[in-house]
């Protein structure tokens, strides 16, 4: 309880405080323990799904190279991704950041370059989509494997290179000298950069699929009006099971990005506390984290195929351990 005199009314105000303060605190406590949980099992399965997604790639044979080196830039993206929290994990566990300046910049630079590299290459999947199923005909010859190569290289090195000057070169990630030492970002005009990117990148994505539903709609009613036309045998359908796969893998990425935005727009303009603040934007960060093992997810549930060489790769991995293990004993 707290007394104060109103010298305009003459009166004494009673105000309560400490139950206030204890709301906050309790607040403060139950987010911090909700971050920490989310992070440490966000981490742990990206750390665990996508290494046995780049190792199962290999195997399937279903679905085409040229893909498979776009998905694999993806899930090394969303590994790469998961390795580099390790650094705000022990900032999360240790209440401040432990680690110096050079490291909060790296930090900086890292977060900001993986969720680039991500969206990036989610874009190339549905570019790869998009060539697919507009031209059938000629995908062989237009999208190559060396070509797609230089594609996913070209977007690394460019992303590295932009993140780097960008964010790297008077960094906008500093150690506060607030009671808790964190590495934080300043809301300035790089953020919001970073933010019309990405919409303008999910724009084009969705553009993009816009054209495939529009091809897939023709197909159909030609096939339609063969078939009326008495012939039996009608076109052949277009294939649209890894189309359908990648959009389902851009709603996921829309439906994580959405607390990030929200937080970019609101987060500057709350009275809440530095630590709340903060607590508050590694939890939209590591819900942007989640894309890396929900793609993976996505790819086990929508392909037959992976399935099935997952499956196989376990259980050849097990026979192994087993064998291994029989032969010590």
């Amino acid at each position: 309880m707290e007394t104060t005199w109103s010298p305009d009314e003459g009166i004494t105000v009673t105000t309560n405080t400490t139950g206030d303060k204890d709301v906050n605190e309790f607040t403060s406590t139950t987010l911090l323990i909700l971050v920490k949980v989310v992070t440490v099992l966000a981490i742990f399965l990206c750390v665990l799904l996508n290494p046995l997604m780049l190792f199962t790639l290999r195997r399937v044979t279903s679905i085409q190279p040229t893909t498979k080196i776009f998905m694999a830039s993806l899930t090394l993206c969303d590994l790469c991704n998961s390795l580099c929290w390790i650094l705000p994990l022990t900032e999360l566990f240790a209440g401040s950041w432990l680690l110096g300046e050079f490291l909060c910049v790296v930090h900086g630079v890292t977060r900001n370059l993986f969720v680039g590299l991500s969206i990036n290459s989610l874009l190339l999947l549905t570019m790869d989509r998009y060539i697919a199923i507009s031209h059938s005909l000629r995908y062989p010859s237009i999208m190559t494997v060396f070509r797609s190569k230089i594609i996913v290289f070209s977007t690394w090195a460019t992303v590295s290179i932009l993140c780097t000057l960008v964010f790297g070169i008077h960094g906008n990630h500093i150690v506060s000298l607030d009671t808790h030492y964190l590495c934080l970002g300043h809301y300035d005009w790089r953020n919001y950069l970073t933010l019309a990117v990405v919409v303008i990148i999910i724009l084009s994505i969705f553009i993009l699929y816009a054209h495939i539903a529009t091809i897939a709609c023709n197909q159909a009613r030609r096939i339609a009006a063969e078939n009326q036309a008495g012939n039996g045998q009608g076109g052949q359908r277009i294939n649209t099971t890894s189309t359908t796969t990648i959009i389902i893998i851009t709603g996921t990425l829309l439906i994580t990005w959405i607390p990030t935005v929200i937080g970019l727009v609101m987060l500057p303009q709350s009275t809440w506390t530095l630590y709340d603040r903060y607590l508050c934007g590694t939890l939209t960060q590591v819900l942007l984290l989640c894309n890396g093992w929900l793609n993976v997810m996505i790819y086990y549930l929508r392909n037959r195929d992976l399935r099935q060489a997952i499956r196989s790769l376990l259980s050849e991995w097990h026979q192994s351990l087993q064998q291994r293990f029989c032969f010590k004993n």
